[in-house]
């Protein structure tokens, strides 16, 4: 009960802030009034943006069934390579560091079998992406799509991972005012049926507030196709803030924390997250 009851204050209270961020700030007159620091700010929350970056994407989760926390750590280097035939290719890896409780990783075995209640941590498979974005003059949404691949990467098994695989994805993205929209879709197969689609949403309201800052949504919707019928979905509700600081030298440091509350989730996962992440953009 207490923690339903925190978790629903945490809910109200973002909302709050969203809601003050719309009335009582004011966002940027137009994609022609942005600046250097606006720049920043849409090349840290634009997907396809040709950039050269270290990201970071990073959650906690709260709310299992035996009551542990889990650690999903991401560090995700982009590059993006322009080319004289129309269109960009953005290079994007994702090497998953995870932290999973001894009782989760082995729910069938007793704290006698497994050494205890303690953590396993390790990398998990790495994924490498590859999207094609077109270069259309004044397209008000851009638009990419490519391959990922997936490799058997991981330390130990407790930490799972599709294994040997690959799959699709798109991504769409646009400006309009002060808001920026778009999303990315993906389909991944991979070892001992691993079968994964995932929708990832991203709205974001840009504010003048303290400069280069942001509030919206930005999280993963899953749907695992070979799990329990109850246990497919992982939706997350909440919201994210963040602020993007342009530095000396073309540099830029982008940071957000966010809370999230699964209104789906597989039976006895988390229903809670705490995100959080920093990324360093190149000149």
């Amino acid at each position: 009960m207490k923690k339903a009851i925190l978790h629903r204050m945490i809910e109200i209270r973002l909302t709050i802030v969203a809601i003050l961020a719309f009335l009582l700030v004011p966002g940027p007159a137009s994609a022609e009034d942005c600046d250097a620091e606006c720049q920043a700010l849409r090349n840290a929350q634009d997907p396809l943006a040709d950039v050269r970056a270290i990201m970071t994407d990073n959650t906690i989760s709260f709310g299992t069934a035996d009551e542990q926390t889990g650690y999903g750590f991401q560090v995700q280097p982009v590059y993006s390579i322009p080319t004289e035939n129309g269109f960009n290719f953005i290079a994007r890896g994702v090497i998953p560091i995870v932290g999973v409780h001894n009782g989760a990783a082995f729910p069938k075995l007793g704290p006698d079998q497994i050494g205890g209640t303690g953590y396993t941590w390790g990398i998990s498979d790495i994924i490498l992406q590859g999207f094609i974005v077109p270069q259309i003059e004044n397209a008000p949404i851009k638009f990419g799509f490519g391959p990922q691949v997936s490799l058997r990467s991981r330390t130990d098994d407790a930490v799972g991972g599709p294994g040997w695989g690959g799959g699709l994805a798109a991504v769409a993205f646009g400006f309009a005012g002060n808001l920026s929209y778009g999303g990315i879709v993906g389909h991944h197969w991979g070892e001992d049926n691993f079968n994964l689609t995932t929708l990832q949403p991203i709205v974001f309201y840009n504010t003048e507030f303290l400069g280069g800052s942001y509030i919206g949504y930005n999280n993963s919707i899953t749907y695992n196709w070979t799990a329990n019928a109850g246990d497919r979905w992982q939706v997350p509700v909440g919201l994210t803030v963040g602020k993007t600081f342009l530095l000396d030298g073309g540099f830029a440091v982008d940071a957000n924390l966010g809370g999230y509350a699964l209104a789906a989730h597989p039976n006895g996962g988390a229903d809670a997250q705490v995100k959080f992440g920093v990324s360093v953009f190149f000149p």
